[in-house]
């Protein structure tokens, strides 16, 4: 496996987990929580993997994946402390389709036309 399949692999395992986050951003307790954990640490994961080659970190696409992704995550930042913290949902009903946005233009860019998915339904 390639670097650039690599990123897109590891992009695509924080998108399934943001699907997750945001199906259960309204509750409160463990259970988000440790969704919120999992999201993070496949984000962590994604910044790690796109680090291996200067090249593709510096994309306009990969930065600007990354910088949609930490939008979202931040309304989940009080999650971080606190099972029981206010998450903002109005943060992220409007990130979530820019995250999904910026990531169908980096998997583009990547060569990985195959890989868009359909922003509407998922």
């Amino acid at each position: 496996m390639n670097t650039e399949e690599m990123i897109v692999q590891q992009a695509r395992n924080v998108l399934n987990q943001m699907k997750d986050l945001k199906r259960l951003a309204h509750k409160k307790g463990k259970e988000r929580s440790d969704l919120f954990e999992k999201f993070y640490a496949n984000k962590h994961s994604f910044q790690i993997h796109s680090n291996i080659d200067s090249a593709i970190q510096q994309l306009d696409e990969v930065q600007l994946f990354l910088q949609k992704l930490q939008n979202f995550s931040g309304a989940f930042e009080p999650v971080r402390y606190n099972f029981e913290g206010e998450v903002d949902e109005a943060q992220i009903e409007s990130s979530y389709p820019e995250v999904l946005e910026a990531y169908n233009g980096m998997v583009t860019k990547l060569g990985f036309e195959k890989e868009i998915i359909n922003v509407n339904s998922f």
